[in-house]
């Protein structure tokens, strides 16, 4: 029950984020510019790769909460644990401000390519950023330790609320007081103070222990080969997926990078809903694999794996093939359809690849077996520099989109063929077939008939419905689909029909 219970919360939570971070952009761009638009892209890339600096801590204290709280004993251990961690984080929130503040000059004034904004503007801007940066840096943190004892519904309706008041409140600051990517920044730095203050008073509430933790260096020691692996991992995830933004500020014109940025956004949104099932089921698998209840294990994996396909197969076939219509009636500006949404049709395929290896990389963490997603990201990481440079020297940002199609597609065929030759390793073919392949089918036949029926001369509305009986015949076909929901949903629907 807590598993279905917190898949609903993160939907509904995800969901929520992910119409809080599109909804308001079209009009941030239109106010402010695409090329200081350009700027927020910058923020999220730096942010991304900061990241790496988590050290694998906000995973760790996910699963220490995790793996402690089954035993009421454990509270104030808990407590000492929270707040060695955090104490850490702290620290390292602090020099990240520092090092973004030490790096603005360089990249203010020979690394972007401003056509309209000028360098001090710039500098000034990455100042603030800075900030914004470091005060949401411990977020990860409070969420991971709440995620991990099981209180999901609370950090979605946090989450939620905050992402309202951040995207809503900066829209109204642009618009009523100064549309500047200054004003913009001041106000995200405003709401990640509340964010972290209230997360964190959040997470000491929900910790047994009747005192104050303390900092403790057993707790270092008992954690810190996780914590490693979950760097290494970490470390290359965020170059994976920043790279070809890294590379684009430099080789694209401001104006052009903020068009990709734009996209990328669009196509983030798919990992709202990968976020939540992964989420959900993590903690299950670790419970599985600590009991060695191998039965339950193959039963609850697959799944997973299912319920992450039927998720994220039909928006993302139907984004794909539907960009330019989705784009155009969302956003009712011509140069930015037409500029965006072929890289968003290439993005959003690459993180819906990505999605579906989440399950499997979560039954590897539950084994505490990081090797095979280490080494696979090294190897990925020195392809795809070379790779990116290429495809973008001769194609633009649509040869870098198409490079993180490839690379995500080299997980699917290759990595989950490793895998299954150490865990669960006569479930391979079962994956492909019945996991991915029997929904990936169904939900490709609806969209194609859906793409074959619909007019270009039809109006809005008329659109707008098509699009949802697509997108909604789609998650019906591929739930049907998929064994583990169809012998839930069939005597369901019977039932109904009698």
């Amino acid at each position: 029950m807590s598993v279905k219970r917190n898949i609903l919360a993160n939907f509904a939570g995800s969901a929520w984020l992910a119409l809080m971070s599109l909804a308001f952009v079209p009009f941030y761009i239109r106010l402010m510019g695409v090329e200081s638009y350009g700027i927020v892209g910058v923020l999220i890339s730096l942010q991304a790769l900061f990241a790496v600096l988590d050290l694998g801590l906000s995973q760790t204290l996910a699963r220490e909460m995790a793996r402690l709280a089954v035993d009421q004993d454990n509270a104030n251990h808990m407590a000492d644990t929270a707040r060695t961690l955090e104490i850490i984080y702290w620290g390292i929130a602090l020099g990240v401000i520092m090092m973004i503040v030490l790096l603005a000059q360089p990249i203010a004034y020979s690394w972007l390519k401003p056509e309209q904004l000028s360098r001090e503007s710039l500098r000034e801007a990455l100042w603030i950023m800075a900030f914004v940066i470091g005060l949401r840096w411990p977020v990860a943190l409070y969420v991971g330790g709440l995620n991990g004892l099981q209180r999901q519904v609370l950090v979605n309706a946090l989450l939620a609320i905050f992402a309202t008041v951040q995207g809503a409140g900066a829209l109204a600051v642009l618009w009523l007081i100064e549309p500047t990517v200054h004003a913009f920044f001041w106000w995200q730095a405003l709401i990640a103070l509340l964010q972290v203050a209230v997360l964190r008073s959040a997470l000491r509430r929900n910790l047994r222990s009747k005192r104050d933790g303390a900092f403790k260096l057993e707790v270092l020691k008992g954690t810190w080969r996780f914590a490693a692996g979950m760097t290494g991992i970490s470390l290359l995830v965020t170059l994976l997926t920043q790279l070809d933004k890294v590379l684009l500020s430099r080789l694209l014109a401001l104006s052009e990078f903020g068009y990709y940025v734009f996209a990328a956004s669009v196509a983030a949104a798919l990992f709202r809903l990968i976020g939540p099932v992964f989420t959900a089921y993590s903690p299950r698998l670790i419970e599985l694999v600590s009991r060695n209840d191998q039965l339950e294990l193959v039963r609850t994996y697959h799944q997973g794996c299912q319920v992450m396909a039927v998720v994220i197969l039909a928006p993302t076939l139907t984004l794909a093939i539907f960009s330019r219509e989705i784009l155009a009636l969302w956003t009712h500006d011509p140069q930015l359809v037409a500029g965006t949404h072929l890289l968003v049709s290439l993005l959003v395929i690459g993180n819906a690849l990505n999605g579906l290896v989440t399950v499997p990389y979560a039954l590897q963490l539950a084994h505490g077996w990081t090797k095979l997603a280490l080494y696979a990201n090294v190897i990925a990481v020195l392809v795809l520099v070379p790779a990116i440079y290429f495809a973008t020297l001769h194609w633009g940002a649509v040869g870098a989109a198409g490079v993180w199609v490839l690379l995500n597609g080299s997980y699917v065929l290759i990595g989950m063929h490793v895998m299954h030759r150490r865990w669960l390793t006569t479930e391979k073919w079962r994956w492909y077939a019945r996991d991915v392949g029997m929904p990936l089918l169904a939900v490709a036949l609806v969209v194609t008939a859906g793409r074959t029926l619909m007019v270009e001369e039809w109006g809005a509305i008329p659109k707008i419905l098509m699009l949802f009986f697509v997108v909604g015949s789609a998650v019906g076909a591929a739930a049907l689909s998929a064994e583990s929901l169809r012998h839930r949903l069939a005597p369901l629907l019977f039932s109904r029909m009698r």
